[in-house]
């Protein structure tokens, strides 16, 4: 009997010591420093959790940056694209009227409706 008894309390002892050193860890959680246990013991851990936060933060910024600027880039290369367009356009529409007016096969109301057809493209 005297084998089961101590084997009994011996792992009662070490439930209870299980238990008070979880009591002390939730309680130094609250109340160590106002800071949590885990910043007390392993100071270098918490500022490396600190410092890859930072620079995950600043990447994260410099990624906004960089696609703002590209997409600036991209806004002012369409608008371009569309400015010489029409400016080509408008050649061409300027060049087809002097072209039919010295033509004397085609007829006004012919120019109109390629007026009107040069006219919707550019809207386009």
């Amino acid at each position: 009997m005297g084998k089961k008894k101590s084997s009994g309390s011996f792992g009662s002892l070490i439930f209870k010591i299980v238990k008070i050193a979880v009591f002390i860890f939730l309680l130094a959680n609250f109340c160590w420093n106002g800071k949590p246990l885990w910043k007390n013991i392993i100071p270098a851990g918490s500022d490396a959790v600190e410092k890859s936060g930072k620079v995950i933060k600043d990447e994260a910024e410099k990624v906004q940056k960089a696609v703002k600027d590209a997409s600036k880039d991209a806004e002012k290369a369409a608008k371009k694209a569309v400015d010489e367009t029409k400016k080509a356009a408008e050649d061409a529409k300027d060049s087809i009227k002097e072209a039919t007016s010295t033509a004397s096969d085609i007829t006004e109301e012919e120019e109109k409706e390629l007026e009107k057809i040069i006219e919707q493209n550019l809207k386009k």
